[in-house]
């Protein structure tokens, strides 16, 4: 049997900038005068459901076309997928394709390959409409804020609300477990999981399926947001994650908490993940009851212990404990021994026990270099009433860095339209760029709570409260009451082999 030349024409509306069919015909009668013709006259191309493309389409699996001809690829479809379905029935009856405007010819080599590209991107395409299934359940479920995520955590039972949408309500007497969690473990510096659990246990709470608490269902209950205000700040700090956010930025308004879904999670530590690319979060439809710069914090005391829980092992160096870095190496420095008067003696970790480092800090005397602290952090005790105005000094600054990350991802992704370097190359550096960004905004959103959220830490603290009340002298303070105001105030404290030279990074 004697194999046809086809000409498929399409024209979804007549349109004075549009080529008629009549004139797409024309131009691919070049190829062959003698082709049948196949004309979809108002039909869209973003699917196949059209009456003489369906016609073609039988013709070819009938071995009747050797060929088919068309204007334009975006003649016979818009959608990668639907062309490259189309493209494998031609290419498994031995049908070529050609596109006369765009020089694309499947007979010769150059054709054959922009084929193989056109397989990547139609299976990542299909990939992509299996995420977008998902995705779109969760963006109706965003929508409302409903409960997406099975049985009630803890604090919550499952219910409906107003509008009949699923959602949590809270239960009185666990939810008060939950704030006592997080006060004790973020208000008390010498508190561990295990010692939480054992407080909630001795005064009588109760977890779900289980006869008592323990650290691991102390630790989930803390990491979960459910329980967290969701205000700019989270928003800021879960960016930071790489995390898939499915309501806009605007609605982070502090009136609702937060839930993350998606692979893995509510079986796996969220705090394990390096990135959250495969979570997404959403905004519930009921109110947080737990500060987002608290719930930030607990994260960072949580990863944090995990990170240094060998390196801080041993040595008590009082309330500066967990608190000093080698400004070298960056690991924790402590003491493994004391002097005959008592004087820890301080070593690197990085050097002692790793032997990566050669920082000696065997010559600084402790009790000078806690004497120095504390006169550094009377200093910031008096002088909290400027605190606001530095953040928004430091925040003016970090506004401009952020302006000229900004500026600099434009410029990559317009580098991308143009160059030829590598997409993987391109887009290795926009992720790094952004990766700052997100650092930047988390820090600024973090200065803007500072100053309100002193007080707060402050006057929330079991072991200060009163003290807050008027004006805090560092040295008349217990020794444990000093250990709050250092885990309230710094961060960390980098030391040098320099008595004289050390950094104290704030929390505030």
């Amino acid at each position: 049997m004697t194999r046809q030349t086809a000409i498929y024409a399409r024209q979804s509306v007549d349109k004075k900038e549009s080529l008629s069919i009549e004139g797409q015909i024309e131009l691919c009668q070049g190829i062959d005068k003698n082709a049948v013709i196949y004309r979809d006259k108002g039909y869209s191309g973003k699917n196949t459901e059209r009456p003489e493309l369906q016609r073609l389409l039988e013709d070819i699996v009938a071995d009747k076309i050797e060929k088919v001809v068309v204007y334009k690829l975006d003649r016979i479809s818009r959608n990668i997928t639907d062309f490259y379905k189309l493209y494998e029935i031609m290419n498994e009856h031995k049908c070529e394709f050609v596109s006369v405007s765009e020089a694309f010819d499947t007979s010769n080599a150059m054709g054959r390959a922009m084929m193989g590209i056109l397989a990547v991107f139609a299976q990542m395409e299909r990939e992509n409409i299996q995420k977008r299934v998902k995705d779109n359940y969760y963006y109706r479920t965003a929508q409302t804020g409903s409960w997406a995520g099975g049985p009630a955590p803890y604090g919550f039972k499952n219910g409906r609300n107003e509008q009949g949408k699923p959602t949590l309500i809270p239960i009185e007497k666990e939810i008060e477990a939950v704030m006592s969690a997080f006060a004790l473990y973020y208000g008390v510096d010498t508190c561990t999981l295990g010692e939480v659990a054992r407080w909630l246990n001795e005064n009588g709470y109760k977890p779900h399926k289980r006869d008592v608490f323990d650290s691991v269902t102390v630790s989930k209950i803390l990491q979960n947001p459910i329980y967290v205000i969701a205000d700019k700040t989270l928003y800021a700090y879960f960016k930071t994650r790489k995390i898939n956010f499915l309501n806009d930025e605007e609605q982070w308004d502090g009136t609702r908490s937060a839930h993350v879904i998606g692979k893995k999670v509510g079986n796996s530590n969220i705090r394990k993940y390096t990135t959250m690319k495969e979570q997404s979060i959403y905004l519930t439809n009921f109110e947080g009851f737990i500060q987002s710069v608290i719930y930030i914090n607990v994260q960072k005391r949580l990863a944090m212990n995990e990170q240094f829980a060998r390196a801080n092992a041993g040595g008590i160096l009082e309330e500066l404990s967990g608190k000093l870095k080698c400004g070298c190496c960056g690991y924790a420095i402590k003491s493994y021994s004391k002097s005959t008067n008592g004087r820890p003696y301080l070593d690197c970790y990085g050097n002692r026990t790793l032997h990566i480092c050669e920082a000696r800090y065997n010559k600084i005397n402790f009790y000078d270099l806690q004497r120095i602290i504390g006169d550094e952090i009377q200093k910031q005790l008096d002088d909290m009433e400027n605190l606001r105005h530095k953040k928004e000094v430091e925040n003016a600054e970090i506004e401009k860095q952020i302006s000229e990350i900004q500026a600099d991802i434009d410029k990559l992704i317009e580098l991308s339209l143009h160059s030829e370097l590598t997409a993987e190359a391109l887009a290795s550096a926009i992720e790094k760029k952004q990766a700052e960004l997100n650092q930047l905004e988390l820090k600024y959103q973090m200065n803007k709570t500072a100053a309100s959220m002193t007080t707060v830490y402050f006057s929330n603290n079991v072991n200060i409260a009163d003290e807050f009340n008027h004006h805090i002298v560092y040295e008349d303070l217990r020794p444990d009451q000093k250990k709050e105001v250092v885990k309230l105030l710094i961060d960390k404290i980098i030391l040098t082999s320099d008595i004289n030279n050390f950094e104290i990074v704030w929390n505030i």
